[in-house]
């Protein structure tokens, strides 16, 4: 028999139950009933206020312009929306900030594409318009005019408005110049130098592939259509680092000063060095058209080639010495001597040896002098020249001798007789030994030349100065040495061997699946 408190209690909790379950199965149905309208005020209609009213509709909301009210089981809009299916790639956690969206998501609008954007894939949706050039011009502060036009001027070389972003960056510079706090004047002078460097590098390489600045059927207003072939790509980029200079010489700090007239002159070595690689070594042979019919078309076009290549290295060279004329004005010795070797080293790389040689000797600094010498002398040897290449390495080997610090011209001579043991300069090598403030170092440089003689193949020859020139008492180190230079190369001689046997062996890889 149950207690009599909870014979009154379960009818009760009974019927609560079945109120509840009453109630969400009619909340469609009462839901469904909307209240009349108010009535307009027009005076037309059927007076029942829903003729011409401002009344609820299908969205739930008063201004009819809201999204539809969900339903059970459905979403916005009224469409049937299932439970969510969780993957199991997704069932573990990614972090937060995986569908973070960041202002240059191209998802999110074209890249600079003004008021009037376009669609990702509409002719022009990624290029600089008029419009957001005048935007840009809107701005009357100088360090924001500045800025402004630094960001329009990077956008312009990304989207190969290379001519446009010449001009957009003459503005910069110009309000740069009317910045009149000091530290935001050397800010900006520095950005748009930065600048600057992209955008030559830019010129010389599309000025070989690109046709034209900007496609002569665009659609937008004022298209700039003027065509950049090579020679017209070279000048600006020359008249751009002209500005570049000038620009670092109105820096108010010294030493940035220095150091960005430094960047300068090294920027305007390595587009010599793109100039060469890109117009001289490699001439455009597209004019010779793919089949010639007689010798004299092939004779006319091979002159004409070789024309435009000493052109071209013409105006490689006089981007040297303009570079050159600009180190010399650098304030600073630390950036000066650094301007000058990397522009010697430029110069090498590119093969333009007179000029890397004629550069190098201008530098007053020994340690600067003897690394600007040693690098031009390698890229000489790896051309095969090896006179000058022996020039050369008697210029380091001056320039060594004249530093003062014995620890300093210690490591300088280590430079010198590692490059000559690369370059198989071993009596060279052991010549310059005398160079070393100590006779412990010397004994290291030779048992790391009788090693390279060994691994070289010139084992014999190794032995053979080592029983005539070397001291008693290292002779049995250096032996020694010399059959470990030998068995490694038999060493490296096996891996080779196994590992080509292995690749003839291996079988065919499996067709791709269809």
């Amino acid at each position: 028999m149950r207690p009599p408190h909870v014979v009154h209690r379960f009818p009760a909790a009974l019927i609560a139950c079945l109120a509840i379950a009453i109630a969400l199965a009619l909340a469609p149905d009462l839901r469904a009933q909307e209240p009349p309208g108010l009535s307009s005020g027009s005076g037309q209609g059927t007076g029942t206020g829903r003729s011409a009213g401002i009344q609820r509709n299908r969205t739930g909301s008063n201004s009819g312009r809201g999204p539809e009210r969900a339903g059970p089981g459905q979403g916005f809009g009224g469409e049937v929306q299932g439970p969510p299916i969780v993957r199991p790639s997704q069932s573990i956690p990614r972090g937060p900030g995986v569908n973070v969206r960041f202002p240059d998501d191209p998802a999110l609008g074209p890249l600079l594409g003004g008021e009037e954007a376009r669609g990702a894939g509409a002719q022009g949706a990624a290029l600089v318009t008029q419009e957001v050039l005048k935007n840009a011009q809107l701005v009357i502060e100088n360090y924001d005019r500045s800025r402004a036009m630094e960001e329009v001027a990077r956008g312009a070389i990304l989207s190969n408005q290379l001519l446009l972003a010449h001009h957009i960056l003459e503005q910069a510079a110009t309000a740069a110049l009317r910045e009149e706090n000091s530290l935001r004047h050397d800010q900006l002078i520095i950005e748009a130098i930065t600048t600057t460097a992209l955008l030559t590098e830019t010129l010389i390489r599309e000025g070989k592939t690109q046709p034209v600045l900007l496609e002569p059927d665009d659609t937008r207003p004022e298209p700039i259509s003027r065509k950049l072939d090579p020679k017209f790509a070279i000048r600006l980029a020359r008249l751009e680092w002209q500005r570049a200079a000038f620009l670092a010489r109105q820096i108010d700090n010294p030493t940035y000063r220095s150091q960005l007239l430094a960047q300068v002159v090294e920027g305007m070595g390595k587009d010599s060095t793109r100039i060469v690689i890109e117009y001289v070594r490699t001439p455009d042979r597209g004019s010779e058209g793919a089949v010639r019919k007689d010798s004299q078309q092939a004779t006319e076009a091979a002159r004409k080639n070789e024309q435009q290549a000493t052109e071209f290295a013409k105006s490689a060279d006089d981007l040297l010495i303009e570079a050159t004329q600009f180190a010399n004005e650098i304030e600073r010795p630390i950036w000066r001597n650094q301007a000058l070797e990397r522009s010697a080293i430029s110069a090498g790389e590119s093969q333009q040896f007179a000029r890397a040689v004629a550069i190098a000797s201008n530098i007053e600094n020994s340690e600067a002098r003897a690394q600007a010498f040693l690098l031009v002398a390698e890229s000489q040897s790896h051309q095969n020249q090896n006179e000058q290449a022996t020039q050369t390495y008697q210029e380091v080997v001056k320039a060594v001798a004249r530093v003062q610090q014995n620890g300093l011209r210690g490591v300088l001579t280590g430079y010198l007789v590692d490059s000559l043991i690369s370059t198989g300069r071993f009596e060279d090598a052991r010549a310059a030994l005398v160079l070393y403030p100590t006779e412990s170092e010397r004994f290291v440089a030779l048992e790391a030349i009788a090693e390279s003689q060994g691994r070289r193949g010139a084992a014999a020859a190794a032995r053979e100065w080592i029983a005539q020139e070397a001291r008693p008492e290292y002779q049995s180190a250096l032996y020694r040495r010399v059959n470990s230079g030998v068995l490694a190369a038999i060493e490296t001689e096996r891996s080779s061997l196994y590992l080509g046997k292995d690749a003839q062996q291996a079988p065919a890889p499996p067709p791709p699946a269809r």
